[in-house]
């Protein structure tokens, strides 16, 4: 393990100790992922104490100004609708040059959430969208996430079968971070797989195991297995995930573990994870990665929220290529209900090339 990812484990170790989605707002908390969301992971379809916490611009206290505002994304007791929209505006310089390499409006994500709940232990979830990673006219609008998710079992245990994203890491906001990113990880973040997940998620302790196909289906047999375990309390956050995948197809084999933890100390949040990560192919060859990110996150007031983060990524462990860093400063801004605009700023320093990225992020959730 390098220098830099030891040192940002421990300070997510300790900073974790005494003190009293996103990572964020489920530490500033102390809840869980499935305290705002249907979906144990975090993301997709709000439940509607989350649906309350963005209504309130992310807080738990109402606010005067919008007392008024009767919407709800019930339909009635049973079916509940969500939508989530994204457009970006993207710069970019490349080695220092004086012109802007790339200047573009990218509309990210068009995703309609509907969850049907036929009792209080059954919960069909289904999500439709746009998807920008295959932009052309026959493919851009797929099914993301389908599943069926049922609870009361035997230990408090709940279970879902369909397509998913698999309890590995952090789920952020941020798909650019290296841990997240395909670099890293051997499949894609942002994409769900099929399979069936078990899990316990009570008031602090959470377990979760899923079983997936880490390929299309009938591709090759499903041996794709990721878990997560992990504790939330008012104080701190922390949890251990691992994923593993076989491949007949290949013959190779691709092992990941991570390690984070997280800490709200009145107005600011500090956040860390530490991955690591073994590929062998089918001679018998082994390559080592590594991605690990801090951040820390200050409220200034409601609706307002300040940023600093700092990625690693060695994609060779003890190699002779140097690793790849990222530094971040980001304003989240929240200013009415439903609406949320992030302005980042972020310098890539690679072995190769220095790069520079503006970022303006206009997000409508509901």
């Amino acid at each position: 393990m390098t220098r830099p990812l030891a040192l940002a484990l421990l300070l997510g170790t300790l900073l974790a100790a005494p003190a009293s989605a996103l990572p964020l707002y489920a530490s500033r908390e102390g809840a869980t992922c499935a305290t705002c969301h249907v979906d144990p992971n975090g993301g997709g379809i709000r439940n509607e104490f989350g649906f309350a916490y963005l209504k309130n611009r992310h807080s738990v206290e109402p606010e005067e100004r919008w007392a008024s505002m009767t919407v709800d994304p019930k339909l009635n007791e049973w079916i509940t609708v969500g939508l989530d929209l994204r457009v970006m505006y993207y710069a970019s310089h490349v080695n220092g040059g004086p012109t802007l390499a790339t200047s573009t409006f990218f509309p990210m994500q068009g995703q309609v959430n509907l969850a049907v709940m036929p009792h209080e232990h059954l919960t069909l979830v289904a999500s439709h969208g746009l998807v920008v990673d295959q932009p052309d006219p026959f493919t851009n609008y797929v099914a993301r996430e389908i599943y069926g998710m049922f609870d009361g079992l035997p230990g408090d245990l709940y279970a879902r079968v369909g397509r998913f994203r698999v309890p590995f890491g952090l789920r952020q906001d941020d798909h650019r971070s290296f841990v997240r990113t395909l670099d890293f990880l051997p499949y894609d973040s942002q994409k769900p797989d099929a399979g069936l997940e078990v899990g316990r998620i009570g008031t602090r302790v959470f377990t979760q195991f899923s079983l997936t196909d880490g390929s299309a289906p009938f591709n090759e047999r499903a041996q794709t297995v990721a878990g997560k375990v992990g504790r939330a309390t008012k104080s701190y956050q922390a949890g251990l995930s691992g994923f593993h995948r076989y491949s007949d197809v290949s013959n190779r084999r691709w092992d990941r573990w991570a390690l984070y933890a997280s800490t709200t100390h009145g107005r600011v949040t500090v956040i860390g994870e530490g991955a690591l990560g073994t590929d062998k192919d089918s001679l018998g060859s082994r390559t080592n990665t590594e991605a690990m990110f801090a951040e820390v996150s200050y409220r200034a007031q409601r609706g307002l929220n300040l940023r600093a983060k700092i990625d690693m990524l060695d994609v060779d462990r003890g190699g002779p290529i140097d690793p790849t860093w990222r530094y971040v400063g980001e304003a989240d801004i929240n200013p009415v209900p439903f609406a949320e605009v992030k302005l980042s700023y972020r310098y890539y320093d690679t072995p190769f090339v220095d790069s520079k990225e503006y970022l303006a992020l206009f997000y409508f959730p509901f």
